[in-house]
């Protein structure tokens, strides 16, 4: 009987038609046919109209505010409008030079004002930097005299300094006097600051 079965079930199997699969192409007979010609669309007038509407309506109101029917008028008051007042101008340079008055008492302050003396040592706590543990006896040198003697030999530069300034003895701040055109027989002294 199993005989049988299998032998109807093989002959069953070779009746069956087999479909081939083919594999599926993904390339495409379509040419573009029946695609629109491109057309240049411009904005046309229902853009422009409206934005001409507006220079062209403020214009209109401008020259309706106008009280008298001459035209000068119209242009005089257009000219006054745009040009600066003197008012105004005359009011910006008081306010500048009021600004530069202050800026220049500011300046003065600060110059004037004494200077921090400070030591050839930007940072003399350096020299006394480092473990405060397991210090050995005599190991470390008291620095006060160092910082001592460096701020009083930056006082005395300052103080020479001063003096220098004070005599008017600066070599940067001297006028470098050069020869100039004689001028009727006499040769004037140009002084260059």
């Amino acid at each position: 009987m199993q005989l049988l079965q299998r032998t109807a079930l093989t002959a069953a199997r070779s009746s069956r038609t087999t479909l081939s699969r083919t594999s599926r192409r993904f390339a495409s007979d379509h040419h573009g046919h029946g695609q629109a010609h491109n057309v240049n669309e411009s904005f046309g007038l229902g853009l422009w109209l409206p934005l001409a509407a507006f220079p062209f309506g403020y214009l209109l109101y401008k020259l309706s505010q106008s009280t008298q029917k001459n035209p000068s008028d119209v242009l005089s008051r257009l000219i006054k409008n745009y040009m600066e007042k003197e008012e105004d101008i005359r009011r910006s340079n008081a306010l500048h030079t009021q600004l530069m008055e202050q800026a220049a008492k500011d300046r003065v302050l600060f110059y004037s004002s004494p200077t921090q003396v400070i030591p050839q040592l930007r940072f003399p706590e350096i020299m006394n930097n480092g473990s405060p543990f397991n210090v050995v006896a005599g190991s470390q040198v008291n620095m006060d005299k160092v910082i001592e003697k460096m701020q009083r030999e930056a006082y005395e530069d300052n103080e020479r300094k001063l003096e220098a300034l004070r005599n008017n003895q600066i070599k940067s701040e001297i006028p470098i006097e050069q020869k100039a055109p004689r001028y009727r027989g006499t040769e004037l002294k140009v002084a260059i600051g």
